[in-house]
């Protein structure tokens, strides 16, 4: 028998995901509860969310604030709550220390816009 193919080495009995009462399909979360900190906003939830902006724009007051997930960073906080920051187009999912970003969301060097909630300190997941 060749090895590295049969039961003998699916590993120790006891130690499948099936026999541990594990399931991959098991949910990570509920609806309401709140993203943490480093966490990226599920494209759905930031397309529903209506949030505060710095930025005042015409999309400021719509769902998603005229902004694709992809140019939204991760969760951060502070003392005010939860925020998110517009991305330029040469980052990826944390902002860096410029004052303005370009993509082609917003344009080019346009001030970088923080994102609240419209109500609360967090975000709350919709799925």
């Amino acid at each position: 028998m060749r090895k590295g193919i049969g039961p003998q080495n699916l590993g120790a009995p006891g130690s499948s995901p099936i026999t541990k009462n594990y399931s991959p399909l098991k949910k990570l979360s509920d609806p309401g509860d709140k993203y943490k900190k480093g966490d990226l906003i599920d494209e759905t939830d930031h397309e529903e969310q209506v949030y505060s902006t710095t930025n005042k724009n015409e999309y400021s007051d719509k769902p998603g604030a005229g902004l694709n997930v992809e140019n939204i960073s991760e969760i951060q906080e502070d003392k005010k709550g939860q925020y998110m920051t517009t991305l330029d187009e040469k980052e990826f999912i944390s902002s860096g220390k410029k004052k303005t970003v370009s993509n082609y969301n917003v344009g080019k060097n346009v001030p970088r816009d923080t994102l609240r909630p419209k109500k609360g300190k967090f975000f709350k997941r919709g799925y």
